[in-house]
């Protein structure tokens, strides 16, 4: 956009006028000085308002989702325990469900810890790593 003072009208008295682009609107210089300075304040508020949205996440919000996540996890975890067992005709309460759920949260973390190191030995044995030390790690990419 093209921005040029209008000279003739500055030398008859009038106040200053921008001309504005190729076109012949004369914008008064004032007008453009307020839009300028109200955008830039308006600007700079939802810069401080974005900051403040931002912290609150990072220092609440995200956190409280993900411990919320965990315990609906648990929750279901143990609903799944439950139904399991006495599905399997061992009621709750009775010395033999919990044992049951025992096993359980067992094979629920064996399960877990095969399923980290399966991934770790993936990632060690990722395609960018020569071929001797592809085979070393266990990888089926050789």
């Amino acid at each position: 956009m093209l921005v040029r003072r209008d000279i003739p009208a500055r030398r008859r008295g009038q106040a200053p006028c921008l001309r504005v682009g190729s076109s012949s609107r004369k914008v008064p210089a004032g007008v453009l000085a307020w839009i300028y300075d109200y955008g830039n304040q308006i600007a700079w508020a939802a810069v401080a308002v974005s900051t403040v949205l931002f912290f609150y996440a990072v220092a609440y919000a995200f956190p409280h989702a993900r411990l919320a996540a965990q315990q609906q996890e648990r929750d279901a975890v143990e609903q799944e325990s439950h139904a399991f067992c006495e599905k399997h005709g061992m009621p709750f309460g009775t010395r033999e469900h919990t044992v049951c759920v025992e096993d359980l949260m067992d094979i629920r973390a064996n399960e877990r810890q095969r399923t980290l190191a399966d991934l770790l030995c993936h990632s060690a044995a990722s395609p960018y790593l020569p071929t001797e030390n592809k085979r070393r790690a266990g990888s089926t990419y050789a």
